[in-house]
């Protein structure tokens, strides 16, 4: 993948990534901006805010609805079923066969035409409130009418699920519905792709209220208590995971695009590329993130992570994150003589054993200009031009 495509995600920390590409900069922590006069960013600030790069474990809490939320908002759907077009149902009046009817049809403006009673809106009402005014109306006509309401389809009690669903669409309940129910009736995973899973999911109800619930609690983890009740009307959004996006640059085995799959890490993102290459610097790892017009650059080490399990700098990625593993001071020397010499690529541990040693000291010096030892502890110091 070139910079092209990462320009149109994150274009403000390509100037800066293309110069760490070439190894002329290092970069550093804090937070870039325009200036508003030039261009090209300068750093702000040298510190970070804590909340943009936020730990593994406390991703969870951070993108999806608590357990209590999820419930309450099960508990804000309506109990009452409400009438709409295409409902069925029967009218009677008891002792009074000639105005009762067996099935009457709400039309698509949510009225219905019943004798005595006229010309009825019952669209977005509930049973028992047509009934009432029913009652009400023929009081007119028949001394203590008893009037009784009874469905016979549900044909506007419905969800609409939309996304990465095998059949997006309208899906009908004769109940009342849960997410899982919709989710199974709209065909759950398309199987025609290795790269999307069920993990996140959106559900939107009226103008004002909007869940995101964590698929993969609900349905690896068994948690019944995300299984939101759904309500006529709402609408359930599974998102593209494609559409999510990491870059993994730098020293890895196999540098380019990793997808976000739910809450991945930084750690995540490097092994998925294959892992550190040799010439890799794991203490040197710098993340890139576009918050609002603003570059955020922050630095972490692997070795914590990877020798002592310190998971509070595995940071969660977000979309459009750049991730970048340094080189280590001692891969442009090793690279040539690995080349030059192909024979000691069988026994790795004999560059090591040479630099300790002195032995290769006067082919660097001759053919790089370099003085000085690789790995050892020791600063290599150029004495001429020294290149790749």
């Amino acid at each position: 993948m070139g910079f092209s495509a990462m320009k149109n995600r994150a274009p403000v920390l390509v100037v800066c990534f293309g110069a760490l590409m070439n190894g002329c900069i290092s970069p550093k922590v804090g937070v870039y901006a325009s200036n508003g006069r030039k261009t090209s960013f300068s750093r702000e600030s040298r510190v970070l805010p804590r909340e943009e790069f936020a730990a593994a474990k406390a991703a969870p809490s951070l993108a999806y609805a608590s357990v209590k939320q999820v419930e309450a908002f099960g508990a804000s759907a309506e109990q009452e079923y409400r009438l709409g077009p295409g409902d069925k149902f029967a009218f009677i009046v008891r002792g009074r066969p000639e105005i009762s009817r067996e099935e009457i049809v709400v039309s698509p403006d949510g009225e219905v035409a019943l004798p005595r009673a006229g010309v009825v809106n019952v669209g977005g009402r509930s049973l028992k409130n047509v009934t009432h005014e029913l009652t009400h109306t023929l009081k007119q006509h028949y001394e203590d009418p008893e009037v009784t309401l009874v469905m016979k389809l549900f044909a506007n009690n419905r969800v609409f699920v939309l996304g990465r669903v095998a059949n997006p669409g309208a899906v009908p309940f004769n109940g009342r519905g849960s997410l899982l129910e919709a989710l199974s009736l709209a065909g759950g995973l398309p199987v025609d792709t290795g790269k999307s899973f069920l993990s996140r999911c959106m559900i939107v109800r009226g103008s004002e209220m909007v869940v995101w619930v964590d698929l993969r609690d609900l349905l690896e983890n068994g948690n019944m208590a995300l299984n939101a009740k759904l309500q006529n009307g709402d609408v359930i959004f599974i998102p593209q995971s494609e559409d999510q996006l990491a870059y993994v640059m730098g020293q890895v085995v196999q540098p380019g695009v990793h997808v976000l799959r739910s809450s991945q890490t930084v750690l995540d993102a490097v092994m998925s590329r294959g892992g550190p290459s040799r010439e890799a610097d794991v203490s040197k790892v710098i993340i890139a993130r576009q918050v609002q017009g603003r570059g955020m650059v922050e630095q972490i080490d692997l070795r914590e992570i990877l020798t002592k399990g310190d998971m509070r700098k595995n940071y969660t990625l977000k979309d459009g994150d750049i991730v970048y593993v340094g080189e280590s001071g001692a891969s442009k020397i090793n690279y040539f003589i690995t080349r030059l010499l192909p024979s000691m690529q069988v026994v790795d541990f004999a560059l090591r054993t040479a630099e300790s040693t002195g032995a290769l000291a006067e082919l660097r010096r001759k053919l790089w200009g370099q003085e000085g030892f690789v790995g050892t502890g020791a600063s290599p110091t150029s004495a001429g031009s020294s290149g790749k």
